[in-house]
């Protein structure tokens, strides 16, 4: 019984407040008249500015360099060089470096050797990988070198299986050469 006394209570409540509200809000409506383009606050106008000028946020002008320059000047220091300058070379000493030819890796000195490393990121990390465990070879000789020699041979197989030291691994090559531990 006091729940539905309360429920009517409420109702009647929220009834007269809303009709309180609208009853307010077209009074205010008919006493404020509607604003025109007229009545409202114009800004200031600005002069405009002569051609070749410029203001910044303050409205302070800031000069224009007539010559453009760099905002970054440097000029690299002169270097000498440490060693004497050659002499030239003699005829029987250019006859020898003609007739001595480089002779062309094999195919499989290609893929074995790491003066070159293809463009594979997994080419790049084994080359660095092996330099790092040859390093650690060279400069300790203790229970590691082992562990370390045998990693060595593991990733000279795959850097040959991934011919990373010639043209690169192919899609297929990385799961058949990738070193299992």
């Amino acid at each position: 019984m006091l729940a539905h006394h309360l429920y009517f209570t409420r109702t009647a409540f929220m009834a007269f407040a809303i009709f309180f509200i609208l009853l307010t809000d077209s009074a205010n409506a008919r006493q404020a008249p509607s604003p025109s383009l007229e009545s409202l606050p114009q800004p200031a106008q600005a002069e405009p500015l002569p051609l070749g000028t410029l203001r910044d946020s303050n409205g302070k002008p800031i000069a224009i360099p007539s010559e453009p320059q760099s905002a970054f000047e440097y000029s690299a220091p002169n270097i000498t060089p440490t060693e004497p300058p050659t002499t030239k070379a003699t005829k029987a000493t250019k006859a020898t470096k003609k007739t001595t030819k480089t002779k062309k890796p094999s195919r499989k000195q290609q893929l074995a050797s790491r003066e070159r490393v293809a463009n594979d990121p997994n080419c790049r990390w084994l080359d660095q990988r092996m330099a790092q465990l040859e390093s650690q070879m060279r400069s300790k000789q203790d229970n590691t070198s082992q562990y370390h020699a045998d990693e060595l041979s593991a990733r000279q197989q795959e850097w040959q299986c991934l011919k990373c030291g010639a043209e690169g691994p192919n899609q297929d090559d990385h799961s058949r050469c990738q070193y299992r531990r």
